[in-house]
């Protein structure tokens, strides 16, 4: 059974409203430790990406709702749907003087008719803006075996206009090496504006390290990304319990390259990770211990910092559980701010004011920019510490009693976590597909007890109606 590829962690929230996790209300509110931060940009459908400028204004990407072309493809459950895609996905100027916001540019936005995948990232390489954007999935897609819809599967430039015009046709690589999973599948995801002259591309779905020549839009994978350790079969993998890397952020620090990993289903608490990687393609560790990361930049004080996305444990997402990390070496990284509600996206300002993107998922219109004054100065809490009171905070919401139980499974090793988490899951007919919508695995496992209970029918008749 194929799968339409989107967003994983979207999947994940839209079962969550179906299983009845958290209120509504919850889902688009942030927590107590949004008192620390200010709203400076709203009204964005799924905010992706963020970046400062050189004068400090704000530049974001989302998602967009989809368009007006129809094309034929596979929900995920395998069903055929009609989908729709078309130039939705924004990119939005925010002038901090006066709050006020222009849309700049418009991107390919590709909607399964539940949820949308457009903008990804941002970088300003010499005056000029580029954008990763929605991926090619030619699985899920099969009108697009051949090459990806227009607007999608490529690094684009944005000019002065607003025109957006190919930077580099990433796909290629991926038609041409394919080099980690069996299926095909490009996401060009994290964007860096590199020292050297260059963009780096942290391509989710192929796993790899991109190098793009802007000039001559030459582009090379620099690394590969192994799969990591899974509790599912993955027909990727000669059904290994393997699962996907999907490194979505990169950056430089002290002359060496950084990439963070979200990790794929059904992203088990610690099992993500920051790896250094060296000219010659040599991917080490260098931070273990993390969960979902989705972002990973360099701050004005020289450290590392990133954005969790959230926890997720056998009973779905926890609300409020993305958080801005300080990342350390080894087991040593530190939750600056806790409490976010799907944080997808951070950058700085040289005074280290950080501006996150939340409500990456959500309802059209609930995406934020929030900004925390002077967060490269804030103290942070120790991460197992700080997981631990989140986990325990939403079970204690949800479950009474439970909330120690699963505090201790967002905490344990991965391998302790693993087996927490896959006992109560049905094992899925089929494994997901690469990329960062490695979650479906997990997806299936939990709508076959929601048809059980016959809600997810429910929900998806009011959605596709």
């Amino acid at each position: 059974m194929q799968q339409w590829q989107l967003h994983t962690w979207r999947w994940l929230l839209v079962l969550a409203l179906v299983i009845g996790l958290a209120p509504l209300q919850a889902l688009y509110a942030q927590d107590d430790a949004m008192s620390q931060g200010e709203v400076v940009a709203e009204g964005l459908n799924g905010p992706m990406g963020v970046l400062v400028d050189p004068n400090g204004d704000l530049w974001v990407v989302d998602s967009g709702l989809g368009g007006d072309t129809p094309v034929e493809g596979l929900d995920f459950t395998g069903q055929s749907i009609t989908g729709n895609y078309g130039p939705t996905a924004r990119i939005v100027k925010v002038s901090l003087s006066d709050g006020a916001m222009i849309d700049v540019a418009a991107l390919t936005s590709l909607s399964n008719g539940m949820e949308n995948e457009g903008g990804s990232r941002l970088a300003l390489l010499d005056g000029v803006l580029y954008a990763t954007g929605a991926g090619w999935h030619p699985a899920v897609i099969p009108s697009t075996a051949e090459a990806p819809l227009p607007g999608t599967g490529s690094l684009w430039r944005i000019e002065a206009d607003g025109t957006v015009s190919e930077a580099s046709p990433l796909w290629q690589l991926e038609r041409d090496n394919n080099p980690v999973s069996a299926e095909v599948d490009t996401h060009p995801y994290g964007l860096l504006a590199g020292p050297d002259g260059n963009l780096w591309v942290a391509d989710a779905g192929m796993n790899a390290l991109l190098k793009v020549d802007p000039a001559t839009g030459d582009a090379a994978i620099v690394a590969t990304f192994d799969p990591i350790p899974g509790v599912f079969p993955n027909p990727n993998y000669d059904n290994e319990l393997l699962t996907d890397a999907v490194p979505t952020g990169v950056t430089v620090a002290d002359g060496m390259i950084y990439v963070s990993f979200l990790s794929g289903a059904p992203f088990i608490p610690g099992s993500a990770k920051v790896v250094t990687v060296a000219e010659d393609g040599t991917v080490s560790d260098y931070a273990t211990g993390l969960t979902m990361l989705t972002d990973l930049r360099t701050g004005p004080d020289g450290a590392l910092y990133a954005t969790q996305f959230g926890l997720f444990t056998e009973q779905g997402p926890v609300p409020g559980s993305g958080a801005v990390i300080r990342i350390r070496p080894g087991d040593a990284s530190e939750v600056v701010v806790p409490g976010l509600m799907f944080p997808t996206s951070l950058d700085f300002n040289a005074d280290g004011d950080a501006f996150v993107t939340v409500n990456g998922v959500g309802a059209p219109g609930s995406g934020q920019v929030v900004k925390f004054a002077g967060l490269t100065g804030m103290a942070g809490a120790p991460m197992a510490e700080a997981m631990a009171a989140m986990a325990a905070s939403a079970a204690g919401a949800t479950e009474g009693d439970a909330a120690p139980e699963q505090a201790a499974t967002a905490t344990a090793a991965p391998e302790e976590a693993m087996a927490a988490t896959a006992t109560p899951a049905p094992t899925p007919v089929t494994m997901p597909v690469t990329g960062a919508d490695q979650g479906q695995g997990a997806v299936l496992a939990i709508v076959a007890l929601l048809c059980m209970a016959g809600a997810s029918a429910l929900w998806l008749r009011r959605r596709l109606t």
